[in-house]
């Protein structure tokens, strides 16, 4: 098949699509409505702290730290699955919140199904589907017939692969205008648009690289997950463009560094009025 490479297990199907955080936050809601507040909540995770997808599936409670100095995840390499590069991803105040509820209350979607009693010419019925973190163990057990206790990472690319062309046909009913990749999205796709997201606000490489685990000689596997567009240059460019123009916001700086500047103000007014 011409334009796809090839290795020894198959084809590969190239880097995993990635989305703006919009766009994100609709496709994890459509998965929750299509496949369950578990799936939803695994490819949360995989975007959240730039997880690949089967180390989502072999997080344990214990792996979670809300409450030091330094809020974290800690992929600890003990499982075949988190072994690649495990260690010590930062918890964001935006996710902070939102996570620590589901610990404590769960996570929970409306979740559309077909059903012989089901409304309309689909026969679909809209239930209440709730996730709970199990208090020890895997957070996504497998059933009980399984040959391993976590739920297998095949299981979630079977669900992402037959849900992402739905989810472009729903993007383009509601008049947005995206390209056939959408159709392409893989459970690294998280990853992806976090990689993407943290590029596109200025963060430098050595730290992004940081955050997504990545050895210091994948630069390249790194910028290939970031899939950074002309429109994320122009706002990048803006925003550089916009500081030089504008007054900085001084509610958001440190108490010492205004007295600091202060200082330096009254002096070089002084100086002036001598001249």
């Amino acid at each position: 098949m011409a334009g796809q490479k090839k290795s020894r297990k198959g084809i590969k199907l190239g880097q995993a699509p990635a989305l703006s955080v919009s766009t994100w936050a609709q496709w994890i809601k459509f998965v929750g409505q299509e496949a369950g507040a578990r799936m939803a909540m695994i490819l949360s995770l995989t975007y959240m702290f730039g997880l690949r997808c089967s180390e989502a599936l072999t997080l344990k409670r214990s792996d979670f730290s809300f409450h030091g100095d330094i809020p974290k995840l800690v992929v600890t390499g003990e499982t075949q699955g988190n072994r690649k590069s495990p260690g010590e991803v930062y918890c964001r105040k935006k996710h902070m919140c939102w996570l620590k509820s589901v610990f404590k209350s769960g996570y929970t979607v409306e979740r559309t199904k077909k059903h012989k009693h089901g409304k309309g010419r689909k026969k679909t019925i809209t239930r209440q589907d709730k996730y709970e973190i199990p208090s020890e163990g895997f957070l996504f057990r497998s059933r009980k017939e399984a040959k391993q206790p976590h739920l297998h990472y095949h299981a979630v690319y079977a669900q992402v692969k037959r849900l992402a062309p739905r989810f472009l046909e729903h993007l383009r009913n509601q008049g947005q205008k995206w390209g056939p990749e959408v159709a392409k999205l893989r459970p690294h796709s998280g990853r992806a648009t976090l990689i993407t997201e943290l590029l596109g606000d200025g963060m430098s490489t050595a730290l992004s690289m940081k955050f997504a685990r990545h050895a210091p000689g994948s630069v390249k596997v790194h910028l290939k997950y970031g899939r950074l567009t002309l429109k994320d240059v122009k706002a990048a460019c803006d925003k550089m463009d916009s500081k030089g123009s504008t007054w900085p916001d001084f509610s958001r700086v440190p108490t010492a560094k205004l007295k600091r500047a202060r200082l330096d103000i009254d002096q070089e007014l002084r100086k002036r009025v001598k001249n």
